[in-house]
């Protein structure tokens, strides 16, 4: 594969995993399966996930807030076996449900955890003139996060960053014309903006 075209596959690549990355997911509890109970019983998802409720048994609920006490987020009604109810969750914090018929009585209850979207923040953002090189460096709340840079002004993207552990991350960028700003994304959802310091 000829040099350039490397390159060019390798920014696609670069642009277009951590899009897939971030796609909101859809996660299934079934509900009465054996018992009084949700399964599993407490979730923990990303803001703009869904939680799907499928009826594997009659009778049963999934209503926001606690047992005998709904607080009105969201309310599927007594459904049946075959069912299924879903609820979207935009931002975070912490849900807790229950079935109507069987919460204050039998203990059938579930949470949804939304976890806080990640925070980035860039340490270095250096251009080295002599070299045509850009060297970022930047941290994150959390530590599995896949963050990638690109070009403020443009939307370029300039390529991943090395996950060095424990939140921190690094980049060096060769050939590249003094981009002034960048910006660097989470997978998660975070991002942060810098103003590119030349030298």
């Amino acid at each position: 594969m000829k040099p350039h075209i490397k390159f060019a596959f390798v920014v696609c690549c670069a642009a277009v995993i951590p899009l897939l990355s971030s796609k909101a997911a859809t996660v299934t509890v079934t509900v009465g399966n054996g018992g009084f109970f949700f399964f599993p019983s407490s979730i923990t998802i990303q803001p703009g996930d869904t939680v799907q409720w499928t009826w594997s048994a009659s009778g049963h609920s999934s209503t926001s807030g606690n047992p005998g006490v709904p607080n009105g987020l969201w309310d599927s009604g007594i459904l049946n076996q075959g069912a299924t109810f879903s609820h979207t969750f935009p931002s975070a914090g912490s849900f807790p449900y229950f079935c109507s018929p069987h919460g204050v009585c039998c203990g059938m209850v579930g949470s949804v955890t939304v976890a806080e979207v990640d925070t980035v923040v860039i340490t270095r953002a250096q251009y080295k003139i002599s070299r045509s090189q850009l060297t970022v460096q930047a941290t994150d709340t959390n530590d599995t996060a896949t963050l990638t840079v690109s070009v403020t002004s443009t939307g370029e993207v300039l390529g991943p960053m090395m996950n060095l552990g424990g939140g921190s991350y690094s980049a060096k960028f060769t050939g590249i014309s003094n981009p002034q700003k960048i910006t660097v994304t989470s997978n998660f959802g975070g991002r942060a903006t810098a103003r590119v310091r030349a030298r």
